[in-house]
């Protein structure tokens, strides 16, 4: 990185092997495409967090420097409809991409480096003297807006300075406490209004040891019109991307050959239950592509669409992920929906060609409460919706619990076939009930899942 900061490890994928991991799912199913709205503008702006100032024009020759710019100029109408926003490759920028009701917009990378330009969320302390020792093996740092510069560095959010994990020498720390006097073990920590506060035997940031703090914000807001293609979004507290809520429905997203992931530990609504999904589609979406995407390290699940039932119209529609690859997630898909639907549509969504491994093994399997079965490549919760998903063609390897979950029932909707699913011989094919693979035959007879499908025993 130009910027000489420790780039996260998901970034260090190049691009060739994002790109080709994701070929390898779209050849292996039909590809649904939609057209972008209407272009009304082809202005390009070019952004470098190295060589760029926010005073400049935005051109080639003279870029913008931070993602807070980028927001200004598409707020105030400047990157109107139909441009293009491209982030240097072999870059950093800490901040985040809210395209707001602006439709048509783009997000690209440019540049000859070879590591994607990397969106972030994560400020990080390196100076031992940016830590109070506030006794007992306890370090504190303030997070305030104020002590930027001071304390830490990296993203400033206007409304949050939550920490949804750390990161330390590569390592991923999530054994995040409710109170100081929890604190017992290193890297355990609190994240209390600005101030986080984290046990070490020694000062954290020892011999010039970098701590990256995940703050809790999504890094891209996915709305309509919207395509973002050859990005990183790498690092943040919740969500790393995310569409808008139902009140104000995604219509038309595009998200393709990107790396997604180092996501989630902030807390939910209920102040106990954490969270924090790759890509997550929220009801009321229509026209959604997430393609030829690499999605890891999510203290959740890679891919999902949930939310409540819609009340007039389908709750999804057209939503496909297609050709992404999953490894070191909780799980790989997850749906939910609650609430009554509009009971005159239809619901619809596929998963293709995935390529998912190692189920369970997120860093979030060492400390989350809810721990039991959830190490599965497929999750389902409520389903008030019956939404008809559509799963064929994917590659599901390696699950630390089950291939399947399924807390309330198997989704009425659901077709899963042709797929090939490779698991442990202890390991259940379906959480909440007892078969292996070994008695898969039985299993699929007894759901209907997975007729044609092909299994087999991971070494």
């Amino acid at each position: 990185m130009h910027d000489h900061n420790e780039p996260p490890r998901a970034a260090r994928l190049r691009r060739r092997t994002v790109l080709s991991g994701g070929a390898a799912g779209l050849a292996a199913a039909a590809l649904t495409v939609w057209t972008s709205p209407a272009r009304a503008a082809t202005a390009e702006y070019f952004v470098d967090s190295a060589a760029g100032d926010d005073t400049a024009d935005g051109s080639r020759t003279r870029p913008w420097a931070t993602t807070a710019r980028v927001n200004q100029a598409i707020a105030s109408g400047a990157a109107a409809a139909g441009s293009t926003v491209r982030f240097r490759r072999g870059r950093r920028f800490h901040g985040i991409i809210r395209p707001g009701s602006t439709r048509g917009l783009r997000f690209e990378s440019w540049g000859d480096e070879s590591e994607a330009p990397v969106i972030t969320t994560y400020k990080y302390v390196q100076g031992e003297r940016c830590w109070d020792a506030v006794g007992d093996g306890l370090w504190q740092v303030d997070l305030s807006a104020a002590n930027i510069g001071r304390t830490h560095h990296g993203h400033v959010s206007t409304w949050t300075t939550e920490i949804g994990f750390l990161k330390v020498d590569g390592t991923m720390h999530g054994d995040r406490k409710a109170s100081t006097s929890a604190l017992t073990e290193d890297w355990q920590f609190t994240s209390i209004g600005p101030v986080v506060t984290v046990r070490c035997t020694e000062n954290p940031s020892t011999d010039g040891r970098r701590v990256w703090l995940a703050v809790a914000e999504p890094i891209l807001e996915g709305r309509s019109g919207t395509t973002v293609r050859d990005l990183a979004l790498l690092g943040t507290g919740r969500n790393a991307v995310q569409t808008a809520s139902s009140a104000v429905p995604t219509q038309g997203f595009t998200l393709a050959g990107c790396i997604v992931g180092e996501a989630g530990g902030g807390f939910a609504a209920d102040g106990v239950s954490r969270m924090g999904n790759g890509v997550q589609v929220w009801s009321g979406a229509t026209d959604v592509l997430i393609a030829a995407n690499t999605i890891v390290d999510c203290w959740d699940t890679a891919m999902t669409i949930q939310g409540p039932a819609v009340v007039s119209g389908p709750s999804w529609s057209n939503v496909e992920f297609n050709g992404n690859v999953s490894d070191r997630n909780m799980q790989t898909f997850e749906y939910w929906s609650s609430g009554a639907p509009d009971p005159g549509t239809v619901s619809t969504c596929a998963v293709r060609g995935t390529r998912a491994s190692r189920a369970g093994s997120s860093w979030s399997a060492r400390v989350r409460l809810d721990r039991s079965g959830k190490g599965s490549h497929v999750l389902f919760y409520s389903d008030a919706v019956e939404a008809r998903i559509a799963m064929r063609g994917n590659e599901f390897a390696g699950a630390s619990d089950a291939y399947l979950y399924a807390k309330v029932r198997v989704p009425v909707g659901l077709t899963s076939d042709e797929n090939t699913i490779r698991i442990a011989p202890t390991t259940r094919l379906h959480w909440q009930r007892s078969e292996r693979i070994d008695q898969r035959a039985a299993w699929t007879a007894a759901t209907g899942l997975e007729q044609n499908s092909t299994f087999a025993v991971l070494a």
